[in-house]
């Protein structure tokens, strides 16, 4: 099933507000599982060439769909149209509930203690591939970098600074809140790896599994 509208928020990006016909451009073409010629979407949108074409310019410049020429011998040029790997994505994934099942079936298995070095084996790689971003910085710097690491996988990211190295970030959206609810040690993980980035103190403030309207965690040098 769709998400309700694919122009939300998503990783990091700013929110967009598009007209509806381009949410049904990216309906058809999915549902096509094939290329769609401006004609053929003219006649499944009942638009003109001209709406129809204003809606593709929009799509291929945010990367979710790439047009391929059409070989014809006579005439002008033709283009069929088709999603690129982030227009599919665009379209709704039970990745939450995988993760849940994979991750109960691992506790069933080998127990509590294997899910725990999961988890920290999950925040070793994290900060490893992450590490060479902040090295060498600024607290401020690595808390800036790592705000917009935040930003990038989805959690709406902000930072502000309280006074001298002291700082809070504040994570509007919480990307992974379906597998949180289940495993509170994915939250245990995040402060970790905050840490160990920021190499500082972190410490929880406010949590939305908590009611907050947000999480947030201050960051003290």
């Amino acid at each position: 099933m769709r998400k309700s509208s694919p122009w939300r928020y998503n990783a990091g990006k700013m929110e967009r507000s598009w007209e509806s016909a381009g949410d049904r451009v990216l309906a058809f073409l999915k549902r096509a599982g094939k290329g769609l010629s401006v004609k053929e979407l003219c006649q499944r949108l009942e638009l003109s060439s001209m709406a129809v074409r204003r809606q593709l310019t929009l799509l291929e410049g945010h990367n979710l769909i790439f047009s391929e020429r059409e070989k014809q011998k006579i005439g002008r040029p033709s283009y069929r149209y088709y999603l690129t790997e982030k227009g599919h994505e665009e379209f709704e994934r039970d990745y939450a509930n995988l993760v849940i099942d994979l991750l109960g079936s691992i506790r069933s298995i080998d127990g509590q203690e294997k899910i725990n070095q999961v988890f920290e084996e999950r925040k070793r790689g994290y900060v490893e591939r992450c590490r060479g971003k902040v090295s060498g910085k600024t607290l401020e710097a690595r808390v800036h970098e790592v705000t917009r690491l935040l930003s990038e996988d989805g959690y709406m990211a902000n930072w502000e600074r309280l006074g001298p190295n002291t700082y809070l970030i504040k994570e509007m959206n919480c990307a992974v809140a379906q597998v949180a609810k289940r495993f509170p040690e994915t939250c245990i993980f995040e402060e970790g790896f905050l840490a160990e980035l920021l190499l500082a103190k972190v410490t929880r403030k406010h949590h939305i599994l908590q009611k907050d309207h947000f999480c947030s965690y201050l960051v003290e040098g």
